[in-house]
């Protein structure tokens, strides 16, 4: 994964512990405790490290905590200078679902080893969507679930989401997406 993605972990972790506790995680994890290039890319295995630890450390679940993360990642890549790049993909959440692969391939052009989650989005009615998430890297279904209620509630909407996990019958995990009033 990209820097990007651990460095806005790093400023979670800090939010929700504090500098002492993403230090201590560092140590444990065997690392700087400074931060995260953004453009440059680090392996898988550290970020998983890093919620394990900052899991164990912050007593939460590590699906709790990589939810709360999925919706902090909407609010920290807009204060990062990527919030203009989320609007040019949509002015209202069903239009950015819509075109979240056309915004992952043009992150691509300045993140080269960028392979991102691919997504699918069914209008089940005016006010149901169905988000089929496909991604090699597991067990980040909770994220994505966090990065829909952030979209969502990005955009002034009010919505219920219901997980589907992959599984026996599917090979991706699906989200039913209700508006509600």
């Amino acid at each position: 994964m990209y820097g990007l993605v651990n460095e806005g972990f790093r400023e979670l972790v800090i939010r929700l512990g504090g500098n002492e506790v993403w230090e201590e995680i560092c140590l444990e994890a065997g690392i700087e405790p400074e931060g995260f290039e953004p453009l440059c890319p680090y392996h898988d295995s550290l970020t998983y490290k890093l919620v394990q630890f900052a899991s164990e450390k912050l007593r939460l679940s590590t699906n709790d905590l990589l939810t709360r993360y999925g919706q902090y990642w909407i609010t920290y890549t807009a204060e990062s200078g990527y919030g203009d790049i989320m609007r040019l993909f949509g002015s209202d959440f069903r239009t950015c679902l819509m075109n979240l692969n056309r915004m992952h391939a043009n992150m691509g052009a300045m993140m080269p080893a960028l392979s991102p989650p691919r997504f699918t989005v069914e209008s089940q009615s005016n006010d149901q969507l169905l988000v089929h998430y496909h991604s090699h890297r597991p067990g980040l279904a909770p994220m994505v679930m966090g990065l829909l209620h952030g979209l969502a509630d990005k955009y002034g909407d009010r919505v219920s989401i219901e997980h589907t996990p992959k599984g026996d019958r599917s090979d991706h995990d699906a989200f039913l997406v209700r508006f509600l009033p």
